[in-house]
């Protein structure tokens, strides 16, 4: 009985020196919600384009990105997405020792995405976004027409639309 009691906590205690508390919660990708207002304006991230908001990039971790959002006849709005270390790093001083916060750090698990989400504010009134010339952003126009269809028949409400709607892109390196 003292054998098998023995086994058992030495199991335990392994499992728990193996874990890496970043990399089992995070991941090594953050999803990154990109909106604006109006909304379907061109969205590029470290000058990829990524279509017309609302969009999802699910972006490395560890990487420093810039986001640009623009609007024909408007300055682009730019914000840099830096990361930070996630507070879920702390719990490998409590379970997984060094070796947690080596695998965290060898796959930059240890960090989140700051900001989370970026939202885009361009004054002036909505309709502009139908009467401007058509940017680079071909998706921009159907989007929003297809997105306007929604609310009208009222098949969905704007705070659904990010979820159900929104162009969703796979990690960039």
């Amino acid at each position: 009985m003292i054998g098998q009691w023995r086994t058992l906590v030495g199991i335990v205690i392994v499992g728990l020196t193996l874990t890496s508390c970043a990399t089992i919660v995070n991941g090594q990708h953050q999803e990154l919600a990109v909106t604006s207002q109006p909304e379907a304006l061109c969205v590029s991230i470290n000058g990829q384009s990524y279509g017309a908001t609302p969009v999802i990039a699910s972006l490395h971790r560890g990487h420093v990105y810039v986001v640009r959002v623009e609007q024909h006849g408007s300055p682009p709005y730019e914000i840099s997405v830096v990361p930070v270390v996630s507070p879920w790093v702390w719990g490998n001083l409590v379970f997984g020792g060094l070796i947690g916060v080596v695998v965290d750090f060898s796959n930059d698990a240890l960090y989140d995405l700051s900001p989370n989400r970026v939202h885009a504010l361009f004054p002036g009134p909505q309709e502009q976004a139908h009467t401007m010339k058509p940017s680079e952003c071909a998706a921009e126009e159907a989007v929003l027409e297809e997105r306007q269809k929604q609310l009208t028949k009222g098949i969905a409400s704007p705070s659904n639309l990010l979820k159900d709607s929104a162009i969703r892109h796979s990690a960039v390196n």
